[in-house]
């Protein structure tokens, strides 16, 4: 078997298990080295999660953010997080991981109006005696920035769905709505 080509080989299918091994080339723009991973080991790299950094303005990018949950600390200023141009499946997700409801915002945002959020999210007034909800959508055609004012709790999904739309979705809960709005 050694001398058949990778293409040649019996597809797992739906049969792969997390401890089945992956032949993988490390390095390959520098000293390429051949060395295996297993299903598990990967997928748990790929999807450890990203502490944002308690810095004004932080860029996002495929290979350090995409695919991952992205966890928004405590800031000590207000954040904002710029995402790459969208592709059809690159995705990402946003937390709040503080322990208490922040005094700062968290604000995500495309690189301009022409690459915009496309869907809503679910605002929870925690400010409220019958603790209301409600959807918060956006314009579906420019609004390029999402903006979390002092947030309590969220869960954000940002999906691509082409070049230039982000579908979005989750909840946020505080005070004050998130609010979505053109640059």
């Amino acid at each position: 078997m050694a001398d058949k080509k990778i293409t040649a080989l019996t597809s797992l299918g739906t049969a792969t298990a997390r401890e089945d091994l992956l032949h993988v080339v490390d390095d390959p723009s520098g000293t390429p080295i051949n060395k295996k991973v297993t299903i598990a080991e990967m997928e748990n790299a790929l999807r450890a999660p990203v502490s944002i950094a308690d810095t004004a303005s932080v860029t996002a990018t495929a290979a350090a953010n995409a695919g991952r949950t992205n966890a928004f600390p405590d800031t000590s200023q207000n954040t904002t997080v710029t995402l790459p141009t969208p592709s059809a499946g690159l995705s990402f997700r946003f937390i709040y991981a503080g322990a208490a409801a922040d005094a700062t915002d968290h604000i995500i945002k495309t690189t301009g109006n022409t690459l915009f959020f496309k869907g809503a999210l679910v605002h929870h007034d925690t400010n409220q005696t019958g603790q209301t909800s409600a959807t918060v959508f956006s314009d579906g055609n420019s609004n390029s920035i999402l903006t979390l004012a002092t947030p309590s709790a969220y869960v954000i999904d940002i999906v691509g769905q082409s070049a230039t739309v982000y579908f979005i979705s989750g909840f946020v809960a505080y005070n004050t709505a998130p609010a979505f709005s053109d640059a």
